[in-house]
């Protein structure tokens, strides 16, 4: 493997998979909608940006309206779960149930779209993941179970966001290429987050401007904007073009290793034996639905 695809890969494990703590470190000083409309208006914006000044702006009829509704569903709905979600549940967590997403495309692509087959190892992987994600809500803390219990609904809420939007984006007319398309969609839904701060009356709870700067925050903030939403979404969709699809989609059982490491490493983050049992089940899953997937008949493709 060459070592531009190596670095790629490298990319979409590591700077994906830390990108959990850094929300977490943002959430617990910053409101979630802010936080998120902040991270996605920024990236969107300069990868518009970026675009245009590469003279890519292909933007057929609908496109705009498509870019929009992707937005919504993927950006201020998706992350304003994931950010809400993570103020309750810890980041390693959070990113092992954003590791069913492929598993709920490929439900979707199997009951709605019907352009995919169930083999048995897909279908061993559904029921494992599904176990899993039950095995991780089922261990409350012993205070708050209900916003535990709350948090845990909101952030599988969130997954199934970007799976239907992911499966929604293959019958819609986009903006080309890719970097203006996310550029759009990222602008969108960031604009839209703070439509809901602001109604949500986050506004008026925001931490002082000295707060804002401390090098922690900053630092989040400009982690999850260059590194997690530019850098490595560059090379997803470079790796998408050179590499098979289902390998790419490793970034699915890769990234909730790298958050729980960055957790328990640098925020003192730890598991139950119990939650431990979840874990692993939910990346068995994940791998067996892909594996399934990969070689169900005459349909090879992933989309993630």
């Amino acid at each position: 493997m060459s070592m531009r695809r190596l670095l790629a890969y490298g990319a979409i494990y590591f700077l994906w998979g830390g990108s959990f703590l850094g929300i977490r470190e943002l959430v617990a000083v910053v409101p979630p909608f802010f936080a998120a409309g902040f991270r996605f208006t920024l990236a969107g914006l300069l990868l518009v940006v970026y675009s245009h000044l590469r003279g890519q702006t292909e933007m057929p009829r609908g496109a705009f309206l498509g870019a929009s509704m992707l937005g919504f569903i993927m950006f201020t709905l998706m992350y304003a779960a994931l950010f809400w979600g993570e103020i309750r549940v810890s980041s390693g967590i959070a990113a092992v149930i954003s590791a069913m997403i492929p598993v709920w495309i490929f439900i979707g692509e199997l009951a709605i779209l019907r352009t995919q087959k169930a083999t048995p190892m897909s279908v061993i992987g559904i029921v494992l993941g599904s176990a899993g994600v039950i095995v991780l809500a089922w261990e409350a803390p012993a205070s708050g179970v209900r916003a535990f219990t709350l948090a845990m609904l909101v952030l599988i809420g969130s997954t199934l966001c970007w799976a239907g939007g992911t499966l929604l984006s293959r019958r819609l007319a986009l903006p080309k290429p890719q970097t203006l398309n996310a550029g759009w969609q990222m602008t969108i839904g960031g604009g839209l987050l703070f439509v809901l701060s602001a109604v949500s009356g986050e506004m008026r709870r925001l931490p002082s401007v000295a707060v804002l700067m401390q090098p922690t925050l900053v630092l989040s903030m400009a982690y999850l904007v260059i590194a997690a939403s530019i850098v490595a979404f560059t090379c997803y969709v470079w790796l998408i073009a050179h590499e098979p699809a289902t390998r790419v989609a490793s970034y699915a059982y890769v990234n909730p290793v790298i958050a729980l490491l960055a957790g328990a490493a640098l925020a003192g983050e730890r598991l139950s034996g119990f939650q431990l049992l979840g874990v692993l089940l939910v990346l068995a899953g994940v791998f067996a639905t892909l594996m399934g997937k990969q070689v169900a008949p005459a349909k090879k493709r992933v989309t993630v």
